[in-house]
């Protein structure tokens, strides 16, 4: 559920769009605070707090402009953007790129990491959420809730794979999985103990107002997983039950699950530990087939997501991409329990006909009764 651009309220109401997430900074949000924790290479970080804009124009080979926080400095260098904070750069973006990465050169902040004791070292309370953020979404939950007609979901991640990969390196981490595994459980306790801090905090604000939570682990390549079944149950399964009991106890918000690629072997796991919402249904993956899914698991699972990215949206016409989502809501919805979206980002280059086409499908099929 990564979403790496706000739509404009005149566009939501345009195609009937009905979810929102309340971190978004473009009305409808009541304040336009925006708070982000960067994290620099050695794995330090830095919170930024501000409700006034500015204006970036790229102006080279692509063109547009976009509206940044006031705080952050933009940089052209060797044909590349650099994105800095308090002279710290964070993030990049290539020339032929249309949106910044986290910048990553080998220096993983838990590379080298050999004992118990290098871990101990790191430091994790940085990485506690704090208190004016938890207060700035709740406030802005809370004029949502009251203020727009929109279902409200947080999709903040609360990575536990991902986030290691991205501490230790992928090299690194997925060998730790196998022949260190006393490091591993080390760094994944460390871990959880921080997000269980961030979710009880969220949870405690937004309990009121959001009606979905979002976690997110990238398990699945386009053909197969990048871990076994057996890895996932000995570290991740109970971390995660632990983790999603902190919701189900305290709230009636629906938790969803992100997790790219050919997952299927994790469905039923993920189910057993509480995941109400499955995103984004790679159906280009190996082992996403729609039919396949819904029939096994659509009594027990929501899911959210389904149009393809890779190929449909970019490729097909308009006609194609009409059909396909009237198909594929003829498969989904029948019951409840879908939620129709691209699999992932639109593209760069995505004809704007070929989005209209998918959202006017939505509109034309998607009423319930759906027979």
């Amino acid at each position: 559920m990564q979403q790496r651009a706000d739509v404009y309220d005149d566009v939501l109401g345009l195609f009937n769009i009905d979810v929102i997430d309340i971190a978004r900074t473009l009305e409808p949000c009541g304040s336009r605070y925006f708070v982000w924790q960067y994290i620099f290479e050695d794995g330090s970080n830095v919170e930024g707090i501000t409700d006034k804009w500015v204006l970036w124009k790229r102006e080279d080979n692509i063109r547009y402009e976009v509206e940044i926080p006031s705080y952050i400095q933009i940089v052209k260098s060797n044909g590349e953007y650099l994105a800095y904070i308090n002279n710290n750069a964070f993030a990049k973006m290539p020339k032929s790129g249309y949106h910044f990465w986290g910048i990553v050169s080998g220096k993983n902040p838990l590379y080298t990491a050999k004992t118990l004791d290098d871990v101990e070292k790191f430091n994790w309370e940085s990485y506690k959420v704090s208190d004016k953020y938890v207060s700035i979404l709740r406030e802005r939950a809370e004029y949502l809730y009251y203020k727009t007609p929109y279902a409200l979901a947080f999709a903040e991640g609360f990575s536990l794979h991902e986030w290691a990969q991205a501490m230790r390196g992928w090299d690194k981490w997925l060998s730790d999985l196998k022949v260190r595994k006393t490091l591993a459980e080390v760094i994944l306790e460390k871990r959880v103990e921080i997000v269980k801090y961030n979710v009880e905090k969220y949870v405690s604000a937004l309990k009121d107002f959001i009606q979905v939570i979002g976690f997110g682990d990238d398990f699945g390549t386009q053909d197969t997983q990048q871990i076994s079944i057996e890895i996932f149950r000995e570290f991740y399964k109970h971390r995660y039950e632990e983790l999603f009991n902190i919701v189900k106890k305290r709230s009636r918000v629906f938790i969803l699950f992100h997790s790219c690629g050919s997952i299927y072997p994790f469905i039923r796991d993920l189910i057993d530990i509480g995941v109400d919402i499955l995103n984004p249904i790679q159906v280009s993956a190996r082992g996403m087939d729609p039919e396949r899914l819904k029939r096994e698991f659509g009594e027990q699972l929501t899911f959210w997501g389904g149009v393809d990215t890779q190929h449909l949206l970019y490729f097909a016409k308009p006609s194609e991409i009409y059909e396909y989502v009237e198909k594929l809501i003829e498969i989904m919805a029948p019951g409840g329990g879908f939620i129709l979206a691209p699999v992932h980002n639109i593209q760069p280059g995505v004809p704007p006909e070929n989005i209209i086409a998918m959202l006017k499908a939505a509109l034309d099929f998607g009423k319930y009764p759906v027979k």
